[in-house]
């Protein structure tokens, strides 16, 4: 980025491609891309990502699983792995492959479990001038209101406080069964 205006441009197209994202829209708006953005952009802001690459951690998991305790729906299963996999699909999300799965990206064929995601992609990287936004406090907040404004209205100030927590907040009696589920897969990946 070599002016303001020009970064101010490139700024503009990421809150475009972040209000845009490609959600399912079957069982209602499912909120998964825009909340795993949410928890990457934490993990930036707690210094907890500091190259680009975004690893399908258990601290990623943790904090996906946090968000979605909040802002999840009741109508998705709380499943970080598609989304992780289709975020490519904002062009802006990337991929490394592990050795021998070149092909498998390459194929377009769908990754659908915590294990195939696992098993298939070393990591995954955002482009560079994104990458630049997100280490920096003001993009990374203007950015964040941009994607809570679009996919969580009027809910910025509950965003920045569940940012400062590592607490759950206790599910609605209809997220039980599939927080034990999803948990369970956790354990078992």
């Amino acid at each position: 980025m070599t002016s303001k205006i020009s970064k101010f441009e490139v700024l503009g197209y990421y809150a475009k491609k972040f209000q845009r994202l490609r959600v399912d829209r079957a069982h209602g708006v499912a909120p998964h891309k825009p909340i795993l953005l949410l928890a990457v952009m934490e993990l930036f802001e707690r210094n907890a990502i500091a190259e680009n690459r975004i690893d399908l951690s258990p601290q990623l998991n943790h904090t996906f699983l946090k968000y979605w305790s909040y802002l999840g729906s009741a109508s998705h299963n709380p499943d970080i792995a598609r989304p992780y996999f289709h975020m490519k699909s904002g062009k802006f999300w990337h991929f490394i492959p592990k050795s021998g799965f070149e092909g498998v990206l390459t194929a377009k064929i769908k990754l659908k479990t915590l294990t195939e995601v696992r098993k298939t992609i070393a990591y995954a990287y955002v482009d560079e001038d994104l990458f630049d936004f997100w280490q920096d406090t003001p993009s990374r907040n203007s950015l964040q209101a941009v994607l809570v404004s679009r996919w969580f209205p009027g809910q910025l100030e509950e965003v920045k406080e569940i940012s400062l927590t590592d607490e759950f907040q206790d599910p609605p009696g209809y997220f039980m069964d599939a927080y034990a589920m999803y948990i369970d897969r956790l354990k078992e990946a």
